[in-house]
């Protein structure tokens, strides 16, 4: 988005998304490393999605 300078409706717009979205997913990178270590440790398999967005909405964000 900075490098080209792309609004959130600009980059989902280019991949195809909503920009709530977007949004979501930007959001994730502002997670503590505490809580990204739980998420990734709860692992994320090609052949069956393990994590969903529905269990991580259970996930206290402090």
């Amino acid at each position: 988005m900075e490098i080209e300078e792309l609004t959130r409706a600009e980059l989902a717009r280019k991949l195809g998304l909503s920009r709530a979205r977007v949004t979501q997913m930007l959001n994730l990178l502002g997670l503590p490393e505490m809580l990204i270590s739980e998420i990734e440790g709860m692992g994320d398999y090609w052949s069956r999605q393990l994590v969903t967005e529905r269990q991580l909405r259970g996930l206290s964000i402090v």
